[in-house]
Parts: C-alpha cells; sequence; structure tokens
C-alpha cells in the first residue's frame, strides 16, 4: 500500500497526458476506474503492427486543417504538453535544465545534408546521459533505478565511479558495473525482466556477460537511437526560446 501511495504521483503525470511515455508495464496493474480508459488505448499501441513502428523524430508533417486549433491558447497548452512528454521520457527533468541543454544544443552547428539543424544534437545531448545509457542498455528498467545505482557509486565510467546521473559521457567512453554482488545481480534481474525493445542503440556496444558497455557515439546521425514515442522537437524548442 506505501509503495502505491509512493509511485501514483509519478504515474498520474502519464494519465494527465494520456500517454505511457515510459513503458511502464506496471501501469496496467492499476484498477481503478480513471485507469481504465488509457489502459485500453496503451493495450491498443502495443499491438503487434503498432508495437515496431519506428517514430521519426525528424519528420516534417503538416496539418491536413492547418487553419483549425490554431488559438494561442491551444498553442500554449500543445507546448506545454510536448515539453513535459519530453521531460518525462529522459526520467522527469526539470525545467530549468532541458533550457540549458537545448540553448546549449543550439549554439553548436549542425550540418546534416548540408543544413545546419540543431534538433540532432539536441537529442545527442540527451542520450549521452550516464543514466540514459543505462536504461537503453536494459541494465535499469527506470531512470529512478538507474538514478540510485550511480548514485551508491555503483557504475564506474574509465574504472572511476560516478555520482551524477547527468554525467554527458564522450566517445569510447567505458562504463561497467562494479564487482558488488548485490548490484551486479540487481542489474542481471532487470535484463531478465526487460523485453528488449526497442533494441539497444547501434552506439552502445554491450556486453552483457561482463556488464559492460562501450559508448561509441559519433557524429553519425544514424546511430541515432528508435523511439517507441514520437517527441515533437520543433515545439519543445520553440516553447524553450519563448520562455
Amino acid at each position: 500500500m506505501k509503495q502505491n501511495k509512493r509511485n501514483k504521483p509519478f504515474y498520474k503525470q502519464f494519465l494527465r497526458l494520456r500517454k505511457n511515455i515510459q513503458d511502464r508495464p506496471k501501469l496496467f496493474k492499476f484498477k481503478k476506474q480513471k485507469w481504465q480508459t488509457m489502459q485500453r488505448y496503451s493495450k491498443n499501441q502495443l499491438k503487434f503492427y503498432r508495437r515496431f513502428q519506428i517514430k521519426d523524430q525528424f519528420q516534417s508533417s503538416i496539418s491536413k486543417f492547418a487553419s483549425r486549433g490554431n488559438s494561442f491558447q491551444r498553442k500554449f497548452r500543445n507546448n506545454l504538453y510536448d515539453r513535459k512528454l519530453f521531460s518525462l521520457f529522459y526520467g522527469g527533468l526539470k525545467r530549468k535544465y532541458l533550457k540549458k541543454n537545448i540553448l546549449k544544443s543550439m549554439q553548436t552547428k549542425q550540418y546534416v545534408n548540408g543544413i545546419n539543424d540543431f534538433r540532432y544534437k539536441t537529442l545527442q545531448t540527451f542520450e549521452s546521459r550516464l543514466d540514459t545509457v543505462l536504461v537503453r542498455s536494459k541494465f535499469c528498467l527506470s531512470f529512478k533505478s538507474a538514478a540510485q545505482l550511480i548514485l551508491h557509486e555503483h557504475v564506474l565510467v574509465n574504472g572511476k565511479p560516478i555520482r551524477i546521473k547527468s554525467y554527458i559521457l564522450k566517445p569510447n567512453d567505458s562504463i561497467e558495473i562494479t564487482l558488488n554482488a548485490k548490484s551486479r545481480q540487481l542489474v542481471k534481474k532487470n535484463l531478465d525482466q526487460s523485453n528488449f525493445w526497442p533494441l539497444p542503440p547501434k552506439h552502445l556496444a554491450i556486453n552483457y556477460r561482463t556488464l559492460q558497455i562501450l559508448f561509441l557515439y559519433t557524429e553519425d546521425f544514424n546511430l541515432i537511437p528508435v523511439f517507441n514515442h514520437y517527441l515533437n522537437l520543433n515545439s519543445i524548442i520553440a516553447n524553450i526560446k519563448r520562455s
């Protein structure tokens, strides 16, 4: 009972946004009436032909009815909605942290097919976080468990313990779980419970036997991982620029 009280406020954010942005299976265990509509929608999204669809984060789409629903109030609501989805997708990051790192990414020139597009750099920044790498590699099932593992110095980067979950990894950095029996047992349990979808991105060379990861991020944009959800990067960046 205590565990439900502690976790419910976090899951209520998914309810307000009407999307299981972190694909948490525990959401399907809630029995109250208010969860049933969202559970039906989430199960529908998990159908075989939808579960394995790739969400292209850089697609350009034009609304069929471009003039509909463009009021200032609706735009403001949608911008807040998109920013909250992005924050929860990376574990519930604070607005101040998002603004700082997105603005920093915008200052870096990132050319794709001859065009400067800082959306790629924005995703690269957040995908380079230590806690994100642990979640993408399936060593942890949630950002919260990744943060706890890091805080208790059970994660080594280049042989040194790191206690900062937002630590930005560099190319060729080596990540490994310490020889502590409990931490290694926990990671192996997480691997057993994981469904391994989406697949770990190509920029992570993972050895599941020794519980080691080699971070191979380069400027090759084909290394952007596969996302189960669409994040409206244009809306998020525009919202951050105006705030």
